[in-house]
């Protein structure tokens, strides 16, 4: 019904090319997972101690943040220019495929392991900020939320996939799985080719002949203020998501339910993806992330004391509901910010924004900061939310 009535309402164009880079974000996120599941049994193989393996997923994190941003930068630059970027993407795409095939290959070298991980991840971000910088060629800065929420799909998936590719890889050897998500990445990166072939006539010519208006020190200092708030609500999410939500399930589940519980979240996200583009062109990005935050806060705050299964299931869902609104409005912030020619620069601070605040949740766990206080880090995306939730309220009083 979502999709249907999406694509009977605005061009048949733009949904077909939000669902091309869905697949791209799809395969993206799932070779993630496919690394990160394999992972250990390849440190093992070079003879790298596992403690070292929440630091090198930090570090890839920061990896992230600087590619990011740097490759947000490169296509607004290609793109005044009048440059076409997807050629430019697909190449990234193709490095990026080629490191991660071989990473199994080099497990046993650690030096060259982990300078092709360094690879992998830097040249993979092609695939993060800049389809959204195609994406707004289509549908402006008024449409970028609702396809950004088509696109976030392929993360949903990926995600939910998650815990049951875990079982389904258990004891397999690493190449097969790295072959086949490098070759996935690769031919599905030459989705962002046909997308960007099917940008509506002219559409480069006007983009070359718009200028950016300059930006002033008030409006700077609101998206740095913003990429702060960016920053505590990914934080408080990545905690939600893989610190907090075992223990609440375990709490009152068979553990063996797990894999079976912990998409739940993803699965609300999904949801939320559908619906929430509708509500960001009727109310606005910044009013729906003051309901979105304040309202989550309090499902997050019900996942902590849910007394059943149900109302925790429930919460979770719902909760995944509200980050979708949360995400997508902040990608519609920036894309807004950022149109027409700095829309890459604004998008990859944000997904650099993001790799940060997962950074610090791994740095949390590879300090022990996480066990230390279970009490306090399982109230704490309730606190993240509710502060930016204030703020965000108080900015409006201002």
């Amino acid at each position: 019904m979502g999709v249907s009535s999406m694509t009977a309402s605005h061009p048949p164009g733009e949904t077909r090319a939000a669902w091309l880079l869905a697949g791209v974000e799809f395969f993206f996120a799932l070779s993630w997972v496919v690394y990160v599941i394999f992972l250990p049994e390849l440190l093992a193989r070079g003879g790298i101690d596992k403690r070292y393996l929440p630091w090198i997923l930090a570090a890839d994190q920061l990896i992230f943040a600087f590619a990011d941003w740097s490759i947000g930068v490169a296509v607004d630059r290609a793109r005044s220019a009048l440059r076409r970027i997807g050629p430019m993407l697909v190449l990234l795409s193709a490095i990026s495929a080629v490191a991660m095939l071989l990473l199994p290959w080099l497990a046993a070298t650690p030096l060259l392991f982990l300078l092709a991980v360094g690879v992998w991840v830097a040249t993979s971000s092609a695939l993060r900020a800049p389809p959204y910088v195609l994406l707004s060629r289509y549908a402006g800065r008024a449409g970028l939320p609702r396809l950004a929420g088509i696109q976030l799909l392929g993360l949903a998936v990926a995600s939910a996939l998650a815990p049951y590719l875990a079982m389904l890889l258990k004891g397999v050897d690493p190449s097969l799985p790295f072959a086949l998500s490098a070759l996935a990445v690769g031919v599905s990166a030459l989705a962002l080719v046909l997308v960007e072939r099917g940008l509506p006539a002219g559409e480069a010519a006007a983009a070359g002949a718009q200028t950016t208006a300059r930006v002033g020190g008030v409006a700077n200092a609101s998206w740095v203020f913003l990429l702060l708030l960016a920053l505590l609500l990914g934080f408080g999410q990545q905690i939600h998501t893989t610190i907090n939500s075992a223990p609440q399930f375990k709490r009152l589940a068979d553990p063996a339910l797990l894999p079976w519980l912990l998409p739940v979240f993803w699965v609300g996200f999904s949801f939320g993806l559908l619906t929430v583009g509708r509500l960001i062109r009727e109310r606005g990005e910044v009013e729906v992330l003051r309901l979105a935050c304040a309202l989550g806060a309090l499902t997050l705050a019900g996942a902590v004391l849910a007394v059943s299964l149900p109302a925790l299931v429930a919460s979770q869902l719902v909760a995944g509901v509200f980050w979708a609104a949360i995400l997508c409005a902040s990608i519609g912030l920036a894309g807004r910010r950022g149109y027409p020619l700095q829309t890459g620069r604004n998008t990859g601070a944000l997904m650099a924004t993001l790799a940060v605040a997962t950074f610090g949740r791994l740095g949390l766990t590879a300090s022990g900061g996480a066990a230390a206080g279970v009490v306090l880090v399982d109230w704490l995306p309730v606190v993240l939310w509710c502060v930016v939730a204030l703020l965000l309220w108080r900015s409006r009083a201002a």
